[in-house]
């Protein structure tokens, strides 16, 4: 017995060093917040005030030290997952990460996202790299003196290398990539031509609707002249792959995102107000960092893009306040080349065959005995990098051309600027500059302006609008310039008094950017506004009201329907009671949410899945990227119940309608959701199966990194979104995870969040701690005006 007891007692003594061991390893890592520290690089001390949930004010008295300073805090709170994105720009990942993510940095390279930073960065304008440069130097200024290091160094066996300026333009390209919603859609598009044909293709190429709703009042949706579907010829060479992979790294596609700012005259103060909410999937860290950073001239508050000085989606200058949505403008068109037959490294042009521009390049791959090479030659044709072999569901021979890759990037010369605009026109004026990355940019100022401007390099093309791949060899398609900033669309004080955008039309061009606008959410705002008293004042509590709104136009589309399709039939006595009251809210507490959306998710795929292919179905349109093309096919034909797509093609002898396709589709959710939740509908409550989850890169390893997953509300077409995944039903996999409300009679009411937390630091006290503020809808003080005030101050100082 007390030999038990002291071999307990020894265990018991173990477990406790064990714990204090791990709490000491992780803790060490976190930085203070109090206190003094000699920094090398810095001209003058500089003083950092960080407020109860890890957001830092940063105080300088010139721009070179307050740009130093703001490198040096974000990589203290973020260097690894600064690390991470500039090794995807770059093309690296497979040096931290070995074969795993081979396949990455393939088509990282091949698209040569570092090559273009490298091209960029010197014709940047001085001031601007001297900008980039001072950031830099903060970052490596952390970098050298960290110890210790991010714990994720030590997991992986690997260090940070120095901080460039390319690298910092290359997360700018990035962010350009993930914007770009044609990147996948024409690819699909493809596979579903050359599965169905031309009825079939014409039938699911998005195109926005009559009735959805545009920015500037009156407008109409922009049509191009030669229609929305003339550009194709009537077949196209190469075979299609099914899949698209993990092409793309990082979470960065901004998938529903909004803004709504109202006039003075429509607000109970006088005053303008604003809220903004760009839309992505969950990252750990939060993908932006919130920041406040002042000296030279210089008073900014937002969200950063992590790797990049400045401020990035959103923010405010002490004048202006803005925010962006995915301007989801169509400027990346794949191209079927001609191989020369007899001599592989050459294409075929309308003036005969021509040499492709070749590079030989090497990828650095991690091994267990330390690191080997693989050989990568990158072929490039007049219209691209040739991409068939590194991007999974591209044709054979096919070239990417992308406007990004076309123009220098310039982007955040155009964004600095932006910081020091005293109103909406400098603003405006400042973001001529941004011209590769695709946003739709509302604004307000101080004046009482309000207004709005749409980002891109829309390509002026001889034929087509770039739908899906088309011939390279022939000239015909090719792009003879950009629609220059001047043409492209804005408003600047509409007569209505506010304006919001919800990724749908701008409504006041003629000319084509893109058929990949949404407008569910777009539809839900103008039922909002169209229902409110006349001349009633806007509240600021009532925009967050809006900002959070979960009401659903499908359910309102869809559930009259299914009620009467569904409603003398017994075995649906549970969907009819469910839905029969359902005020079309997407609401945690709400088990008829739950029951709608996984009714339309089915009734999308039994309409649609027989026509386009199981396989083509199961692997992209059913997938939150591309949601919005099968619930437009379904919008454009549901009052027409014979239409031939309800038509079930497998079924000979039976020709099914819209009413049977609705009673097999909630046929089937009741038998998943009672399986999978059991009978009793209480459990099915959407707040029980729609959840968040925020994972740390190297969560699939250490699971202790991830957070618990939060419930929340919204679905895929509430303004208050929550996309989810349809592979994992109801796993949360996009939403507002970003926002910001800003009131211009009282900024002490102004606020801010970006969950989970400012801190990439396991066990540090930011590094969770606002998931639950987000989920239950609630921001954070913006203390804009009143930093000085905060409790928490570090002095950088210089190091002698």
């Amino acid at each position: 017995m007390k030999l038990l007891k002291i071999g307990l007692g020894l265990a018991f003594i173990l477990c406790l060093a064990a714990v204090a061991v791990f709490y000491g390893f992780f803790k060490g890592a976190v930085p203070e917040y109090d206190g003094t520290l000699a920094v090398a690089g810095l001209g003058e001390p500089v003083t950092v005030k960080t407020d109860d949930f890890g957001i830092p004010h940063i105080i300088a008295k010139n721009q070179k030290d307050l740009f130093f300073a703001q490198g040096y805090i974000m990589a203290r709170e973020r260097l690894f997952q600064m690390d991470m994105t500039r090794l995807a720009g770059r093309g690296e990942l497979s040096t931290f990460f070995g074969e795993r993510t081979l396949g990455k940095d393939r088509f990282l390279r091949t698209v040569g996202f570092y090559r273009k930073a490298k091209a960029s960065y010197p014709q940047l304008p001085p001031e601007t790299q001297e900008i980039i440069q001072a950031f830099v130097a903060g970052v490596n200024a952390y970098i050298k003196s960290a110890d210790p290091l991010p714990r994720e160094y030590f997991f992986l066996g690997v260090k940070p290398q120095p901080w460039t300026p390319e690298d910092t333009v290359v997360i700018d390209t990035l962010m350009a990539y993930s914007l770009t919603r044609s990147k996948k859609i024409d690819l699909v598009m493809h596979m579903i031509r050359q599965r169905g044909g031309e009825k079939l293709f014409n039938e699911m190429l998005p195109h926005y609707p009559d009735m959805g709703p545009v920015l500037v009042g009156g407008g109409k949706p922009a049509k191009p002249a030669t229609g929305p579907r003339s550009d194709l010829p009537k077949s196209t060479s190469g075979g299609v792959q099914i899949g698209f992979g993990d092409d793309f790294p990082l979470g960065l596609d901004l998938a529903a995102s909004n803004w709504m700012v109202f006039s003075g005259k429509l607000t109970d103060t006088g005053k303008p107000m604003f809220a903004g909410s760009p839309d992505l999937a969950p990252t750990l860290p939060a993908l932006f960092y919130l920041m406040h950073i002042k000296g030279g001239g210089i008073d900014a508050m937002g969200g950063t893009l992590v790797g990049t000085p400045g401020l990035g989606p959103l923010g405010y200058n002490g004048h202006v306040v803005f925010s962006a949505v995915n301007g989801r403008g169509d400027e990346l068109d794949y191209f079927i080349e001609k191989i020369n037959p007899d001599n592989p490294d050459q294409y075929l042009t309308e003036d005969g065959y021509r040499d492709f521009e070749v590079i030989n390049d090497e990828i650095k791959i991690k091994t267990d005995d330390g690191f080997k090479t693989e050989k990568l030659t990158i072929r490039i044709s007049r219209h691209g990098p040739m991409i068939s072999d590194v991007l999974p569901g591209a044709p054979a021979d096919c070239a990417m051309q992308w406007s990004a890759l076309d123009l220098p990037a310039t982007d955040l010369d155009g964004l600095l600027k932006a910081l020091t605009a005293k109103d909406i026109h400098q603003f405006r004026q400042a973001l001529s500059g941004v011209r590769t990355i695709n946003l739709g940019i509302g604004m307000a100022d101080n004046d009482g302006n309000i207004g709005w401007q749409f980002l891109a390099a829309p390509p002026i093309r001889k034929k087509g609008i770039g739908s899906a791949p088309v011939p390279g060899w022939t000239g015909e398609y090719d792009w003879t310039g950009f629609v220059p900033f001047d043409r492209l669309p804005y408003d600047i004080n509409p007569k209505s008094g506010y304006a919001a955008s919800f990724n749908n039309e701008p409504g006041n061009i003629s000319y084509y950017l893109t058929n990949y606008y949404l407008y569910e959410r777009a539809l839900r705002f103008k039922r909002i506004m169209d229902q409110r008293p006349k001349g009633q004042k806007v509240t600021f509590a009532e925009l967050k009201q809006m900002q959070l709104d979960t009401g659903s136009v499908p359910a309102e589309r869809w559930v009259p329907l299914a009620l009467k399709a569904c409603g003398d039939d017994p075995k649906f006595a549970t969907a009819v009671t469910l839905l029969k009251d359902w005020d079309y809210k997407v609401k945690m507490d709400s088990s008829a949410a739950t029951l709608f959306n996984y009714f339309y998710y089915l009734m999308m795929g039994n309409t649609l899945k027989d026509d386009v292919g199981e396989e083509i179905w199961l692997e992209h349109l059913r997938h939150e990227y591309l949601y919005y093309v099968p619930d437009e096919v379904l919008t454009r034909i549901y009052q027409q119940p014979k239409h031939y797509l309800f038509d079930d093609t497998t079924t000979k002898d039976v020709k099914e309608t819209r009413d049977d396709i609705i009673r097999r589709s909630m046929a089937e959710a009741l038998e998943y959701l009672t399986q999978k939740l059991g009978p009793d509908t209480a459990n099915w409550k959407w707040g029980g199966v729609h959840k968040m989850r925020f994972d740390h890169p190297l969560g699939s390893k250490l699971s202790f990194l991830n957070l618990k997953p939060v419930p929340t509300h919204g679905s895929h077409h509430t303004i208050n979104s929550g996309f989810w995944k349809t592979e994992k039903p109801f796993e949360m996999c996009s939403g507002g995870v970003i926002r910001i409300m800003i009131d211009f009679a009282d900024m002490n009411k102004s606020t801010i969040i970006s969950p989970p937390g400012q801190s990439g630091h396991y066990l540090s006290p930011y590094y969770d701690d606002l998931v639950r503020t987000w989920a239950a809808g609630d921001q954070v003080p913006m203390h804009y005006d009143d930093s000085q005030n905060l409790p928490q101050t570090l002095t950088l100082k210089p190091a002698q």
